[in-house]
């Protein structure tokens, strides 16, 4: 097989599905709402939102997805984070307190058609997340203008909201 590609469970993927770095497809549509003071949970030194605060458990300062800085922000920017935590409607719901009124909550991720990211393949996910199921979620913890995009090339999703104002 070509070296672009990779064979898993009979579906063929794009290998750069493996290297990570799933932010860097998205943050150019992110630009268009993620604007101001944020954080980018889950990002990397290498690989994060620009300009935003990294809070990423590996990261010494011990901050961590919902152990986050005693402030409010514009917008939280999380790619490829949320399907790796326990309980995510706890997060979502802390997340929801750290934005100011109006505030943008702007995710990506996984898609479940990506059968590479399953949790019961890939160990490192707890749940297989939909652009509905979180839809349903966002509006559940008083989200507003959710927009749910569906699979991309990165064989993700992105959704944005805003905390009610």
């Amino acid at each position: 097989m070509d070296n672009r590609f990779f064979e898993y469970q009979g579906e063929i993927y794009p290998t750069y599905l493996k290297q990570g770095h799933a932010a860097d497809y998205i943050i150019p549509m992110a630009y268009k709402f993620c604007i101001g003071i944020g954080l980018d949970i889950g990002g990397t030194k290498d690989c994060h939102y620009p300009g935003a605060q990294i809070i990423n458990k590996t990261l010494p300062d011990g901050y961590h997805a919902t152990n986050l800085p005693a402030r409010k922000y514009d917008y939280i920017f999380s790619s490829h984070t949320l399907e790796h935590i326990e309980n995510y409607v706890d997060a979502l719901i802390c997340w929801r307190e750290h934005l100011h009124k109006n505030g943008t909550l702007f995710l990506y991720l996984p898609h479940p058609d990506m059968v590479y990211w399953r949790p019961e393949y890939c160990k490192k996910h707890f749940h297989v997340l939909t652009p509905y199921g979180i839809k349903g979620t966002l509006e559940a913890l008083e989200f507003e203008n959710i927009l749910c995009s569906q699979r991309d090339l990165y064989w993700s999703f992105a959704v944005v909201a805003t905390k009610k104002g």
